[in-house]
């Protein structure tokens, strides 16, 4: 796997599960406020875990931006610095003489090979 792409997924991920806990604390807030009734106890954790899963995948998301693009990171090779690139051009390969004809089969009869016989 390329450098980073681990934690770019893992801090997807997280950010997914962080779904399951915030929008529940607002909703338990939201409704509470709406009632005139005290919260349940349980949204101000639901609420605290939520940040802080999403504040742990704000950091694996960093964490893997930074070691795809630290100084020392591998670049991804720029087409025109390959050196065989220019022969996968048209018109810039071998010549049609010397290329072998695809349809050369050793197995297949040539026609000076033929006796007559189908």
């Amino acid at each position: 796997m390329k450098l980073g792409v681990k934690q770019y997924l893992t801090g997807l991920a997280l950010l997914f599960v962080s779904t399951l806990f915030v929008p529940q604390a607002v909703s338990d807030f939201a409704r509470a406020d709406s009632t005139g009734t005290p919260a349940p106890a349980e949204a101000p954790i639901l609420l605290a875990i939520g940040f802080l899963i999403i504040l742990t995948a704000a950091a694996v998301i960093g964490w893997g931006y930074w070691l795809s693009h630290r100084a020392g990171a591998p670049r991804r090779p720029h087409p025109e610095d390959d050196p065989d690139e220019p022969l996968l051009r048209p018109g810039y390969g071998p010549a049609p003489s010397d290329r072998p004809d695809w349809r050369e089969n050793p197995l297949r009869r040539r026609d000076h090979d033929t006796d007559g016989r189908s």
